[in-house]
């Protein structure tokens, strides 16, 4: 795996810049472009709505910002207020679980990206040195996503293509089984996914994997060998 990572680097040096996701260990941008379009989008975990260009050019005709930390989310709130286009971009402040009304504590991280309901673990603070916890920690209650769907009258199966994001470090499963066999409404789920320990107490892949092929869904982003150790995948309903 580390020679084929290796030998990535090095054809990123030398392929042109419109052609190097043909070489990529990732295959979600090819396969984004052939399954287009992909009209709902729900993205658990928004941050400041940076792929919503990204889904624009998919097709989107609607999409659902879903953030937990209150600062992030009146951010978010003036980026998609500043957006122009035929998409539809919702937002949604909540901290989404697997059951409702659950109190939780959020521990925010200095990039805001990172803020997460688990600790960085010491493999995390390795990889990335910058980023840390603040020590600021909110009381939260949980929400279900089928409860935020409701509210915002978002009925996947009435798209032509529906796609979840999840990117809520090491939270996602919990999410996953808040939504259940519903799960199943979504054609595709692009998830964050660790092979290593990143967030105390987070999933990791093998459990997510195993979740998604329970509920009938393929990994099609990544031959299994070159899922990233910290990374994001890119799932199918078959």
């Amino acid at each position: 795996m580390k020679i084929l990572k290796l030998a990535e680097k090095q054809l990123k040096r030398i392929v042109p810049r419109g052609a190097r996701k043909y070489f990529r260990a990732s295959r979600y941008e090819l396969k984004m472009e052939r399954l287009a379009p992909v009209d709902l989008v729900v993205h658990i975990g928004a941050h400041w709505a940076e792929e919503a260009e990204s889904y624009e050019k998919y097709g989107a005709e609607k999409v659902l910002w879903v953030e937990a930390d209150p600062i992030t989310y009146d951010k978010l709130c003036a980026v998609l207020a500043g957006r122009s286009g035929d998409t539809r971009h919702l937002a949604e402040k909540a901290l989404v679980s697997a059951v409702d009304g659950r109190d939780i504590v959020f521990r925010r991280f200095n990039n805001g990206a990172s803020s997460s309901v688990h600790a960085a673990t010491e493999t995390y603070k390795t990889r990335f040195p910058g980023s840390r916890e603040t020590g600021e920690q909110l009381e939260m209650k949980t929400r279900s996503l089928p409860d935020i769907l409701e509210t915002h009258k978002i009925d996947p199966t009435q798209a032509r293509r529906a796609m979840l994001v999840l990117d809520v470090q090491g939270h996602e499963l919990s999410v996953l089984q808040g939504l259940g066999d519903d799960l199943r409404q979504f054609a595709l789920c692009k998830c964050e996914v660790s092979r290593v320990p990143m967030y105390d107490g987070g999933a990791e892949f093998n459990q997510l994997d195993a979740h998604f092929r329970a509920q009938g869904f393929k990994l099609i982003s990544h031959l299994y060998p070159l899922v990233p150790r910290h990374g994001d995948v890119l799932y199918q309903r078959v």
